[in-house]
């Protein structure tokens, strides 16, 4: 099966001149991220989560370096100790989520469509519908998401080119995402923004 590869961008929500402990270890996590120092960011995130304890966000993170560097590897052990890595990383972040999280679901979808994308013969009969139920999921959660509303669009988008249906069925989840990625205000340190500058990648599925 042809998916379409998501790749997610690098991102820092407050700045370098952060005043606690916290602030300054995730920013130099994402610095090393940026710098594709991959896991030197994905132990830094973890040393960072067990020292906060009940944050859900540095195991989130370390999870995602994972995920996405999975999908421009070609080395087949490599993305399968990731991928296992990513969904211990997941596994802390539920736990220290106090109740469903769509952001979690999003990215647990993310690595499900990364195994697929992997290895479609292994993968795509048991994982494709995880990617689709957890979008499901996120979109009841949140259903002013962006990311759920985007990634889940370029998932059907892949789908529909596999069964040779026309993916523009889909631009107008594409243009809704666009909308509340506007919208979007996070209060919170560090919470997921990701996604906005993936739009004009995706677009490109209404162009064909």
């Amino acid at each position: 099966m042809k998916i379409i590869l998501i790749v997610l961008a690098f991102f820092s929500v407050i700045n370098i001149n952060a005043q606690t402990p916290y602030e300054k270890g995730m920013t130099k996590a994402f610095d090393l991220w940026k710098n594709r120092k991959i896991d030197e960011a994905t132990n830094l995130f973890e040393r960072i989560g067990k020292a906060e304890k009940e944050n859900w966000l540095p195991y989130y993170y370390a999870a995602q370096v994972h995920i996405t560097t999975t999908f421009s590897s070609k080395d087949q052990d490599n993305i399968e100790s990731r991928l296992k890595k990513a969904q211990d990383y997941l596994n802390e972040a539920k736990t220290f989520s106090k109740e469903d999280n769509a952001e979690i679901l999003i990215l647990e979808a993310l690595l499900y469509t990364a195994y697929v994308t992997s290895n479609p013969s292994v993968y795509a009969m048991t994982h494709a519908p995880k990617v689709e139920a957890l979008y499901q999921k996120a979109k009841v959660l949140e259903p002013e998401n962006p990311r759920a509303i985007l990634c889940h669009a370029e998932w059907k988008m892949g789908d529909a080119k596999f069964w040779g249906k026309d993916p523009k069925a889909f631009c107008p989840e594409v243009e809704k995402a666009i909308l509340y990625f506007e919208k979007e205000s996070p209060t919170i340190p560090f919470y997921p923004t990701w996604g906005k500058n993936q739009v004009t990648r995706v677009q490109k599925n209404c162009e064909m």
